[in-house]
């Protein structure tokens, strides 16, 4: 009798990896790191800015500064079930008064018990409504890999400043324009909320 037998021992089938997203837009709470997690990426970006008043016996007013923008990348080991806290700062009101648009809010992702090096990422700054159109300045930001100041602070420019990129493009925490300046006066717009996102991989 002849034949053909194939043994197979100890064969190994690679799987694609499984991405579990949690993206916030808004307020605070708790991430709990899901079973299995080996890998996770933290994005935290700050409210944007509110835009100045414009008027027509000043001028334009100036556009919102965007939050600022903080990246991480962790290795997980064994670290099933344990907290990471977060918070998402709040977009920054427009102005309808002589002072500037209101700040963003911060936004964060720190110890719960999993202890890492806190993410903050300050929002931008109100835009002026001063008459010079000037924007707010960016917010600064820490604790991450890449930390990056959101834009702003130009000089005669009515627009608020852009959201930072993040992974895949993703946005959070542009200012909001400044007002033309009509009779009597209008409001800027607010900015735009804050983000914190976290990528686990499994």
């Amino acid at each position: 009798m002849s034949g053909v037998m194939a043994v197979m021992v100890g064969l190994n089938v690679q799987t694609d990896p499984t991405l579990v997203t949690f993206d916030f837009s808004s307020g605070s709470g708790t991430v709990t790191i899901p079973v299995g997690a080996t890998d996770l990426v933290i994005e935290t970006w700050g409210g944007g800015g509110g835009g100045g008043r414009g008027d027509d016996a000043v001028g334009e007013g100036g556009g919102g500064g965007a939050g600022g923008y903080s990246k991480k990348t962790l290795v997980l080991v064994a670290q099933d079930g344990k907290t990471i806290l977060y918070s998402v700062g709040a977009r920054g009101a427009g102005s309808n008064t002589p002072d500037p648009g209101n700040t963003g809010g911060t936004s964060t992702a720190s110890s719960g018990t999993y202890i890492l090096t806190s993410l903050i990422s300050l929002g931008g700054a109100g835009g002026l409504s001063d008459g010079t159109a000037t924007q707010g300045a960016g917010g600064t930001s820490s604790g991450g890999d890449t930390n990056t100041t959101g834009g702003g602070g130009a000089i005669g420019n009515i627009s608020g400043a852009a959201a930072t990129a993040g992974d895949g493009g993703l946005l959070g925490g542009a200012g909001g324009d400044g007002a033309p300046p009509p009779f009597g006066g209008a409001r800027g717009d607010a900015g735009l909320s804050g983000r914190t996102r976290f990528v686990f991989t499994i």
